[in-house]
């Protein structure tokens, strides 16, 4: 409907109306801000659009449309008008709206904010003249260049190089293909069995049909040789990825490509399950157990979790791979609600697990990190010409700086945390807050020059293992050595071509890599999870050694794995000495059950934050007392006492947290709805987050 009149259209009984539009804006306010729309265009729900916001202007999305308002009443309204419209609204399509608003209502968080910063920055923002950027057309005008994508039955990936599939992958892509609106799989294999080939090969026939597949991995480095992979397999078929470490302008236009159905196939990492995607047919997560899957701030949504509730809105399949799966998703299968494929064999003909040995620390104390029976085993694993893994998921050269004299400790100004010694540029960082300084030349106590590293992380590691092999080619891969762009993938191509005899790392070098002549891998560290408070610290530490392990043996040859240990005897070792993953999650899951943990009961935490702890407490036990007034009646929820958290204090503020729990979903929900009412009305200094979900307590 059109006018000659802006903003005012004829109403069929008296006069003319104004018309109005409800608006969201990226602000942590909860519920949408209408606006007068001025255009003879009719306004379209998804359209972003440019509002005035107190001194400024900002980006909203049109998320209704208001009933008209008779002209004489519409200045008592005092309405601020829509400035100008960017779009037609036609990418942020229903589908994607009704993602996003399920999201904002599990996870309780403002729908505007979820809605708007699950876009690229490029489109939600403005530049210093308040208007949209040069590069939202460049990338606009990128993805209307591209060949509108056309099916036909004789069009199919070209699988180029694809090896022979063995009876269990065959029956797996099988069942892939032939599934059918939403349909949940469990794909359960064995670190090596090819759960890579089963994805190729049903994306492969899901695109034949014309649908769209995302493919979700857990971290930023896993994409480049992912993107390779399926570029090269899938010819002919436009493959994408979107991580937050692209460039802006490339994130953007891989975005408009993806939501305009240019695409075919989107590799990325969470924030991918955000994207529009018109053609949706086919939706893989793979290693779906990782806990990188959890966004940490904002909206602290679960994409594993989100990728479920997509595939179940858009009636399609999906698929969690993994050789260790969470638990989560390891009871949905023992309880049919995902259908379960196993492959319990390595693809590779030949190729065998790594026998694992554990070797008792009691028995051969370490020097410099190492016992004597991982240095033997190094020193015959490179006298074979083969490679090795010596894995440390702590990263500088020391977890402390301490002082012989006076015992002084460096600690962080900003933490409740030590500083850790960077040994290569001699600097102090505190890895929760980031900052940083220069090693100082004497103990800031009692000037005492003798300054040592207390503990080990891989740079520390690094230096002993180039002092006892001092021929060997030794590289390091953690986020230090991999701050830079394009240093992973120099670093990665360098161990793939056998230019490294020992490869020491972190969790990094854990999961997702081929790596074709690792003979040995060796873990160093490990006991400090056995017995952590952090319950689902067992779980996240037997699938990172069955991780690592997995990196050895892939093709033909035996070998070997070696566990630092004090305690031999913990059930997680004989577990993981037999690759029993059955065994470790039945024993874990009766833990749970016993204990009424996650995954038979549902939690969320209430953070609190301040520069001074007794407000944040004080605050949560505010919270607590209204809490318990609602759920009084019911009695099935359970709130505990706030808390301070095991690192109280980051970058200068206390935190604070409160744990809710529940043994039903929908009554914590039910609770959470009305808590949030009163967490919502409250004033003050205190910044408060609610996680819903969380895997951290």
């Amino acid at each position: 409907m059109k006018t000659d009149q802006p903003g005012l259209i004829r109403s069929t009984q008296n006069g003319w109306e104004l018309r109005a539009v409800d608006v969201l804006v990226a602000a942590p306010l909860y519920g949408t801000f209408t606006y007068a729309w001025p255009f003879s265009d009719d306004p379209i729900v998804g359209q972003r659009v440019i509002v005035p916001w107190g001194r400024q202007k900002r980006v909203g999305l049109v998320h209704g449309l208001r009933a008209a308002v008779d002209g004489d009443a519409a200045s008592d309204y005092d309405l601020k008008a829509v400035e100008r419209f960017l779009d037609d609204g036609r990418l942020l399509s229903a589908q994607w709206r009704q993602l996003i608003e399920f999201a904002a209502r599990y996870y309780h968080h403002p729908l505007g904010t979820v809605a708007l910063e699950s876009l690229p920055k490029a489109l939600r923002v403005l530049n210093a003249k308040s208007e949209e950027p040069v590069m939202v057309e460049k990338a606009r005008a990128h993805a209307d260049r591209l060949a509108e994508w056309v099916h036909s039955e004789h069009d199919s990936p070209s699988m180029n190089e694809a090896p022979a599939l063995n009876p269990a992958q065959s029956a797996a892509v099988a069942a892939l293909v032939d599934a059918r609106g939403f349909d949940p799989y469990l794909l359960y294999g064995v670190t090596g069995s090819g759960k890579t080939e089963v994805y190729l090969h049903a994306i492969a026939q899901r695109l034949r049909r014309g649908e769209q597949v995302l493919v979700l991995l857990p971290e930023i480095n896993l994409t480049p040789p992912a993107m390779a992979l399926y570029q090269k397999r899938l010819t002919g078929h436009r493959v994408v990825v979107m991580h937050s470490n692209l460039p802006e302008l490339a994130r953007t236009k891989a975005w408009f490509e993806v939501a305009s159905g240019k695409a075919d196939v989107l590799i990325g990492t969470r924030l991918g399950v955000l994207t529009p995607m018109p053609r949706l047919g086919f939706v893989v997560v793979d290693e779906e157990h990782d806990p990188s899957y959890k966004q940490q701030d904002g909206m602290r949504y679960q994409a594993r979790d989100l990728a479920l509730m997509l595939a179940k809105q858009r009636n399609c399949p999906v698929v969690l791979g993994s050789a260790t799966p969470s638990l989560e998703s390891w009871l949905k299968s023992e309880q049919s609600a995902y259908k379960r494929l196993d492959l319990t064999q390595r693809a590779v003909p030949g190729a065998s697990l790594p026998t694992v040995e554990l070797v008792n620390t009691a028995n051969f104390p370490p020097k410099e990190g190492l016992s004597e029976p991982v240095i033997q085993a190094l020193r015959e694993n490179l006298d074979a010409g083969r490679q090795a893994i010596v894995f440390l998921n702590r990263r500088g050269y020391a977890p402390q700086l301490v002082c012989n004299a006076c015992g002084w400790v460096a600690n962080c100004e900003h933490c409740s945390a030590h500083m850790v010694w960077h040994k290569r540029d001699m600097s102090l960082r505190c890895h929760h807050c980031g900052a940083g300084q220069r090693v100082p030349q004497a103990c800031v106590c009692c000037g005492n020059q003798d300054l040592s590293g207390f503990g080990r992380g891989t740079q520390r590691v690094e230096e002993v293992l180039e002092g006892l092999f001092p021929s060997a080619r030794v590289l390091r891969l953690d986020a230090d050595s991999t701050r830079n762009k394009g240093q992973m993938e120099d670093l990665l191509e360098k161990a793939h071509a056998g230019e490294v005899d020992i490869l020491v790392g972190t969790q990094m070098i854990s999961k997702g890599h081929d790596f074709a002549n690792i003979g040995l891998v060796v873990a160093l560290n490990v006991d400090a999870s056995l017995y952590s408070h952090a319950y689902r610290a067992p779980e996240r530490l037997f699938a990172q050694l069955m991780q690592v392990a997995g990196r050895a043996g892939r093709r033909a040859g035996s070998a070997r794995m070696l566990v630092q240990t004090r305690y031999p005897q913990h059930p997680l070792f004989s577990a993981l000495m037999a690759h029993d993953y059955v065994r470790f999650a039945d024993s874990e899951m009766q833990g749970r059950r016993e204990a009424r943990m996650p995954p038979f009961s549902y939690q969320a935490t209430l953070r609190a934050d301040h520069r001074h702890l007794g407000n944040c407490i004080e605050f949560l036990r505010n919270a607590k007392a209204f809490g318990e007034a609602i759920c009084a009646a019911e009695g099935t929820v359970f709130l505990c006492d706030p808390v301070p958290l095991s690192v109280v204090r980051v970058g200068g503020i206390e935190r604070a947290q409160m744990l809710v729990e529940s043994e039903s979903r929908p009554s914590l929900h039910a609770f959470l709805n009305e808590w949030m009412n009163w967490l919502t009305a409250q004033k003050g200094a205190v910044k408060w987050f609610l996680e819903v979900d969380p895997v951290e307590l």
